[in-house]
């Protein structure tokens, strides 16, 4: 080999596409019903292959491939679902994501990026917003972060005082029902779809705080959010999707909504200097989705600004605080 010759790294090139196995072989998992023959009594590979019409050697490779994963377990010749599988990958039950699943990994989500780097206009990818706050809503570390957040926010637990919290696209609303949790002066309305907000119904009873929470059904996009109603305003994981437009309008609504000297919490990814592998995917997919994008810290001042918030404070890489 030349020494002089530039220093080539084919492992990268190998890892490039060397992921791509795992998505697809959990996609072929669903289309087949693996999980929801496991969960209808099916055990032995066999068993499986019969219920799935699959050839038997194959279906016990596919399935000692998902015992790797720890998608499932195996105990001698029984193959058995992880709580993990038997709550989200088996069709049919209330948080079953299979379907989300099915749509990132589907050639035609790709299709519509292609179409959208070409045409230089946005197509809707069709994202599952429901089966992702499922998943979302049972994330064991949102809640002590959610209360990180809050409290590098300003906002303590344990007031004393009645605080009324807007979460707008709440989502399963994890964050703020955190907070309300942990201090039972905090009343929460979610703001959401309204199929979504079946997740954050869900989550506030599986948290003992429903009689804390009001769920309001509306679209974000031009909902309108009342004056001087609320202490604080979360928005959670959303602004990368609107465009410059409507985040423009969604900070003069919100700060309508605010008390004086409320706050707004902006929790989202936001661009750098330097390009990241998170930060660059999530601008692609989004402009592709919405014409949205990972925006800068200076971009949100300039668009908080023109609201009218003052001290506004870049908390951490993703967290923005602003006061009305």
């Amino acid at each position: 080999m030349d020494d002089t010759s530039p220093q080539l790294n084919p492992d990268l090139v190998y890892d490039l596409f060397w992921g791509i196995f795992k998505p697809q072989l959990i996609r072929l998992a669903l289309q087949l019903d693996v999980f929801t023959s496991l969960a209808t009594g099916q055990t032995t590979a066999e068993q499986i292959a019969q219920s799935c019409h699959c050839d038997t050697f194959g279906m016990k490779s596919l399935l000692d491939y998902l015992c790797s994963l720890q998608v499932l377990e195996c105990h001698g010749s029984i193959y058995t679902l992880t709580p993990t599988a038997a709550t989200f990958l088996v069709k049919g039950r209330q948080a079953y994501v299979g379907d989300m699943i099915l749509h990132y990994t589907d050639k035609a989500l790709f299709d519509k990026i292609q179409r959208s780097l070409r045409s230089g206009q946005p197509f809707s990818l069709g994202e599952d917003f429901v089966q992702d706050a499922w998943l979302e809503s049972h994330l064991p570390w949102r809640i002590p972060k959610s209360l990180e957040m809050w409290q590098v926010a300003g906002m303590k637990t344990g007031q004393q005082q009645r605080l009324q919290i807007l979460d707008v696209a709440c989502g399963c609303a994890i964050k703020s029902l955190a907070l309300a949790q942990a201090s039972p002066n905090v009343q929460v309305t979610c703001l959401d779809s309204a199929d979504v907000l079946v997740v954050a119904r869900d989550l506030a009873e599986r948290m003992g705080v429903e009689s804390q929470v009001v769920l309001k059904p509306a679209n974000l996009l031009d909902a309108d959010f009342g004056k001087n109603q609320f202490d604080a305003v979360l928005s959670g994981q959303i602004t990368h999707y609107l465009t410059k437009a409507q985040n423009a309008s969604l900070f003069h609504r919100i700060y309508s909504a605010l008390s004086p000297n409320g706050i707004l919490v902006i929790d989202c990814p936001m661009a750098t200097d330097e390009p990241s592998e998170t930060i660059s995917f999530l601008t692609l997919v989004v402009w592709a989705n919405s014409g949205g994008a990972a925006y800068s810290f200076e971009m949100y001042r300039g668009w908080l600004r023109d609201s009218g918030f003052r001290q506004i404070r870049q908390l951490s890489e993703r967290w923005v605080v602003a006061i009305k």
